[in-house]
């Protein structure tokens, strides 16, 4: 696969003799770190079907690398009638980054923006994904009721359940991808030290705050804050029940457990496939369907907007920085309701501030 991020002599011009091999390394280091891991892997894929794509049709190398805005242009039409425009999209971004590595000029164009609105018009049916349908406090509920909260591993998938749902977080803030201890985005992940009660002695105990080393928009990190909920999920008392289940020291990953029979390692983390597993094998029994990471912070944002909470609000506390969340509100309807005024309290509104005029 190709190393979207892999440097080579071009992309020094002709400075490349006047830099150390340190300075190389930290050009290296700091451009692999500007993108997530998925983020350039799904990139690389884009460069290799673009580099076919020329490839099979005898464009010269000098034309596909800077890439001419002809072959962008065709490569653009190619997807027409095939594919969405989410996914023309996200493989433009990949080659427009691949410039951007080796200092390459991009040659972006109003034609291409014609191509691409004309691909979005033609965009079959077929290739547009059905929306993730969240999971709802019901599910929620559900499915601490058919865990086993006396279980280490239960024990912590109804904390780190309760956690996405209610902190609004994305289980890659949460959870790894590998059971690995010695998996180097561990430090990404929260550890139980990251896990504490609210400096105010007003709200000690009804708020927890948990610190993020790093999340999907900010790789400095940033805190969720975890209110109380008069709900079975709670996930203040869940996160208390995990933590005394699995005691283990402090710099652990927050969403690690004691497994009995692995007699090798002193604990195991719970991965993000491992965790999924799980809820949706208690979830089918109950008749629902499968679901997959990002339905839990859908769920958690859709639950908070249909409760009346306010769209900023929710926006700060789910850390989104953009409106892009607003892509991911699911029940309009619901939510409309829970913030529309009633028109007769309007009006009496209106009257009584008339009332008191001067």
């Amino acid at each position: 696969m190709t190393h979207i991020t892999k440097l080579s002599s071009t992309s020094f011009a002709s400075l490349e003799s006047y830099l150390s091999h340190s300075d190389i390394t930290n050009l290296q280091d700091a451009l692999d770190l500007s993108w997530a891991p998925q983020t350039l892997k799904s990139y690389s894929k884009a460069v290799q079907e673009y580099s076919a794509f020329c490839k099979h049709r005898a464009i010269p190398r000098f034309l596909r690398f800077p890439a001419h805005e002809t072959a962008l242009c065709a490569f653009a039409a190619s997807h027409l009638g095939r594919y969405s425009i989410s996914t023309l999209r996200n493989k433009l971004s990949g080659l427009k980054t691949f410039h951007t590595v080796h200092n390459m000029q991009w040659n972006d164009s109003p034609r291409l923006k014609a191509i691409l609105r004309g691909v979005q018009r033609a965009t079959p049916r077929s290739s547009t994904r059905p929306k993730r349908q969240p999971v709802t406090a019901t599910m929620l509920s559900n499915l601490i009721t058919h865990l086993d909260l006396q279980n280490p591993l239960d024990a912590c998938v109804a904390a780190c359940a309760a956690t996405s749902f209610w902190g609004q977080c994305r289980l890659g803030e949460l959870l790894p991808t590998s059971a690995s201890l010695s998996h180097p985005h561990i430090s990404n992940l929260p550890s139980r030290s990251h896990l504490r009660r609210s400096a105010s002695r007003k709200l000690r105990d009804s708020s927890f705050k948990l610190y993020l080393p790093r999340t999907k928009t900010k790789h400095e990190g940033d805190t969720v804050v975890l209110n109380a909920r008069s709900h079975h999920s709670n996930p203040l008392p869940l996160l208390r029940r995990h933590l005394a289940a699995n005691p283990l020291p402090s710099n652990t990953p927050l969403f690690a457990y004691i497994s009995p029979s692995n007699v090798n390692t002193p604990h195991c983390l719970l991965t993000k496939r491992h965790f999924l597993s799980r809820c949706n094998k208690v979830w089918s029994k109950l008749g629902y369907p499968r679901v997959t990471g990002h339905a839990f912070c859908i769920g958690g944002t859709t639950h908070l907007l249909s409760s009346g909470i306010p769209p900023d609000v929710v926006k700060a506390t789910g850390r989104w920085s953009s409106d892009s969340f607003l892509r991911y509100w699911r029940n309009i309807p619901q939510i409309a309701r829970a913030h529309e005024l009633p028109l007769s309290t309007n009006k009496h509104t209106h009257r009584s501030r008339k009332a008191r005029r001067p």
